[in-house]
């Protein structure tokens, strides 16, 4: 990928979560990129195009960045793990987590999510029937019902929940 596309995506991602995607054109973000309009549509074809391709790499990078998260043999250091990503994610790529809270009527964006956290309620399943707790899907479905409110929580920050949000759920979630 030549080093300009990347910028061009760099600058989109930047403005759809700060500004959403409709109210970011390919003007404004040729502009901030410092290149004409044409070579967004050179590298991308439209502006969907480019929405799709920020979305895409970004949760490849995210994939990348996060690889073997899955693999923590130990069932309760996992679930602690999981606790922690909403606010690991965001922290690491808030532009993106911003965008992605903005697209939440987008069925690109909401199954590019849904393939990212696709192996988590089996691995989450897993670990609570490995604790013993008494029921593993409510425990997993809840768990991912609060790292979903957090990481839009986060991405928005509607709340500061600073450590202790992630210290406190951790105290609920022990051995059995």
């Amino acid at each position: 990928m030549t080093n300009r596309k990347q910028h061009i995506a760099d600058v989109a991602l930047r403005l759809f979560g700060e500004r959403g995607f409709d109210n970011s054109s390919t003007q404004l973000i040729a502009r901030e990129a410092g290149v004409s309009e044409a070579l967004i549509f050179k590298h991308f074809g439209s502006k969907d195009l480019l929405l799709e391709f920020v979305i895409r790499s970004g949760y490849k990078r995210i994939i990348e960045a996060n690889r073997g998260g899955l693999t923590e043999p130990d069932p309760l250091t996992f679930i602690h793990s999981v606790i922690e990503l909403p606010f690991k994610l965001v922290r690491d790529e808030p532009y993106f987590w911003k965008l992605q809270y903005r697209l939440a009527d987008s069925e690109m964006a909401r199954q590019q999510h849904e393939r990212f956290m696709r192996p988590l309620p089996t691995r989450l399943r897993q670990a609570f029937e490995q604790l013993e707790y008494a029921d593993p899907d409510k425990e997993t479905a809840l768990l991912l019902l609060l790292v979903e409110a957090l990481w839009k929580t986060e991405a928005t920050k509607t709340e500061d929940y600073g450590q202790d949000m992630p210290g406190f759920i951790k105290s609920k979630y022990q051995a059995q």
